[in-house]
């Protein structure tokens, strides 16, 4: 089983990839075995308000979720020793294009 997120703003599999990993307004998490989704979740952001430290708050956020996989637009540079130590693959894509698309298109390398 594989988890999966991604920065979106209303969530879902039909919402498009937001342009930014820490000011998105939720994150779609999904879990996928053998390529297939088995589970979608949408949580709210509870950092992108932040002034400062969004990007390790984002990061720790995402390994106490249990992310496996991250695909982002964005370098989080902050974030990013974070979320590798977590155990986190980064894989960066296009914002704009929609959740079940990017994730049809990467179904084999996750």
């Amino acid at each position: 089983m594989v988890k999966v997120a991604l920065p979106t703003s209303k969530g879902g599999l039909d919402d498009k990839i937001h342009e930014s990993l820490v000011r998105a307004d939720t994150f779609t998490l999904m879990e996928l075995e053998d390529g297939e989704i088995k589970d979608v979740k949408v949580l709210e952001n509870p950092y992108k308000d932040e002034p400062y430290g969004a990007g390790s708050k984002v990061a720790l956020f995402l390994v106490s979720e249990g992310v496996n996989v991250l695909l982002t637009p964005m370098d989080c540079p902050k974030g990013k020793t974070i979320l590798e130590e977590g155990g986190i693959k980064i894989i960066k894509v296009k914002s704009g294009k929609r959740v079940e698309e990017v994730i049809k298109s990467l179904r084999s390398s996750l």
